[in-house]
């Protein structure tokens, strides 16, 4: 498995930060945050050149790549702004993550798209860069050093509170994903019940795992029922 491990928060300037890659947004309009606009600026006007050309149009979703003297910068449209909700902003997320892995940018900067800077947005981004970054590469054949991952995403501006509980969500549904992606002869009732005792502790929680002779006494025959047919032994 592997998916975003370290998504820090900021309030340095895109072009002060130091990654293979920076990011910023336009919206349908051609309008930009404070942020986009100074990149736009360290481009010499390329962006909304671009935009009044018809080159760029703003669409959600769509991307281009500019190039300035320290490095890419990659334009991802927005939509329209008076639609623009936590839901665009958590698929603009994963689209950066998307285009991160596929050119192969380990550490991205990236503002707080469309100027967002309450929790809900900032927890959507991270939700949305956390679970586009996800792989499941267990089974591939591919040499470890031609597997490519995103490890680092900066965010300039917007909610530090909303990036770091978008983030334990987003790892909670990766952790979710690897567990099922798994075959069933490697995902056993046995790896989900010590999985969840893991949990447990770390959260200081109380975790109690029944086995087969203790829920068929609970009157839940059917799941011992279910499991009649495996060597390997049930839990609940």
């Amino acid at each position: 498995m592997a998916h975003l491990s370290i998504l820090k928060h900021t309030t340095d300037s895109l072009d002060s930060i130091k990654a293979d890659a920076i990011s910023i947004g336009i919206f349908k309009d051609g309008s930009m945050s404070s942020r986009g606009k100074a990149v736009d600026n360290m481009l010499n006007g390329q962006i909304s050149s671009a935009y009044k050309r018809g080159d760029i149009k703003g669409k959600h979703s769509e991307t281009t790549i500019f190039y300035a003297e320290n490095g890419p910068v990659i334009v991802i449209g927005l939509g329209k702004a008076d639609n623009f909700e936590t839901e665009c902003i958590r698929k603009i997320g994963g689209t950066l993550a998307k285009k991160a892995i596929s050119k192969k940018y380990a550490h991205v900067a990236c503002e707080n798209f469309g100027g967002k800077a309450s929790v809900p947005f900032g927890r959507a981004l991270a939700e949305g860069l956390v679970l586009g970054s996800y792989q499941f590469n267990d089974y591939m054949t591919k040499k470890k050093d031609e597997l490519f991952e995103l490890k680092k995403v900066t965010v300039s501006g917007g909610s530090r509170d909303g990036l770091d509980k978008g983030s334990i969500i987003g790892n909670g549904v990766c952790f979710a994903r690897n567990l099922g992606n798994h075959p069933g002869n490697v995902t056993t009732p046995t790896r989900l019940a010590n999985e969840a005792k893991k949990i447990g502790r770390r959260g200081k929680m109380n975790v109690t795992v029944f086995d087969r002779e203790k829920f068929t006494e609970m009157g839940m025959g059917a799941l011992a029922g279910v499991a009649a047919g495996t060597d390997e032994p049930p839990k609940f």
